[in-house]
């Protein structure tokens, strides 16, 4: 057993311990654990299509969002059920990443990030527009989460485990695809687009494919959040909470499918703690942000990565003059 797996093992360890070892439950387990598998989900989604495509997308809350702002309207307004809004939303969410994706990926680097961040600003723009479907600036609220097999979600360690499982399923999907033929080719593409053309592999069309599972992602992140808030609002599609998202993801070290919940632990954490001693918990986190990439510019994933090549560094110059 490698060393990876060791500390995967560990990890799933301590998350499913986690309600039952913290010294204020009704506090931690609802904003760090929850609300860490909530964020880290979103993020993973960003992470995934880092790592295999090399793009930075700001427009994982625009899936995120309008999942949740269709779950809330067809069941909060016209009285539609869980059963059918869930898949309903999911499935509009997905489809959207389907269309979206097709254009976003003609585009490149900064023009990649910027395109999917006018994406989201557009949803802000318009739920703030369409008051009378998305609720305006109020949102929708009182959106009380469903029972399922008779089990009430609204139970904090409930709602924590139902989110632990479905971010272990996501994760272990995307590692698996990550090591997969397919997510060797999205390697390929991204480090030589032009050698796996030649090699016969439709760049576009796998492209997309990835495109359209980290939008899945999202939109799974998008259920979440809609009922560990029981509302929608604009927002949780706002400039503010992309830029949030960013920097979890920063934070953890975008290159990492693993940093996506190290940032979101590190940030939920640190919100939690810091505004109970100062009004200016922006600014802190900000402070934060920056001490951490001061520290480790791969971010927190990438430490033991740094540290390997500086210890690799000082071998090699102490080998060259002997």
């Amino acid at each position: 057993m490698n060393r990876r797996k060791v500390i995967i093992g560990v990890l799933v360890l301590l998350a499913l311990v986690f309600p039952y070892i913290v010294p204020d439950p009704g506090f931690w387990v609802t904003n760090g654990g929850t609300r860490t598998l909530w964020i880290g989900l979103v993020a993973l989604s960003m992470a995934y299509l880092n790592r295999n495509l090399g793009l930075m997308s700001l427009g994982q809350l625009f899936f995120s969002g309008i999942t949740s702002y269709t779950i809330a309207i067809l069941t909060i307004k016209h009285g539609v059920s869980y059963g059918i809004s869930i898949p309903l939303g999911l499935v509009i969410g997905t489809l959207a990443g389907v269309i979206i994706g097709w254009v976003a990926l003609k585009t490149e680097a900064v023009y990649f990030l910027m395109l999917t961040l006018a994406l989201t600003l557009g949803l802000y723009s318009l739920s703030l527009a369409g008051e009378s479907i998305t609720g305006g600036h109020t949102g929708i609220n009182s959106v009380a989460p469903p029972k399922i097999f008779g089990l009430d979600i609204t139970a904090r360690n409930t709602f924590y485990y139902l989110c632990l499982i479905i971010n272990l399923l996501i994760f272990a999907a995307c590692l698996r695809l990550q090591s997969s033929n397919f997510g060797l080719a999205l390697n390929g593409i991204r480090d030589n687009a032009a050698r796996t053309t030649s090699l016969g592999y439709r760049n576009s069309g796998l492209r997309l494919a990835a495109f359209v599972w980290a939008s899945f992602i999202a939109s799974i992140g998008g259920v979440i959040g809609l009922f560990y808030y029981q509302a929608v609002t604009p927002d949780s599609v706002g400039l503010a909470r992309s830029i949030d998202l960013l920097i979890v993801v920063v934070v953890g070290g975008a290159s990492y499918l693993g940093g996506s919940y190290l940032g979101a632990a590190v940030i939920a954490v640190f919100e939690s703690i810091i505004q109970d001693y100062t009004k200016y918990y922006v600014a802190a986190e900000g402070a934060l942000f920056i001490l951490i990439l001061l520290i480790a510019p791969q971010g927190l994933m990438g430490i033991g990565e740094q540290l390997r090549k500086r210890r690799n560094k000082k071998l090699a110059a102490s080998a060259g003059t002997q």
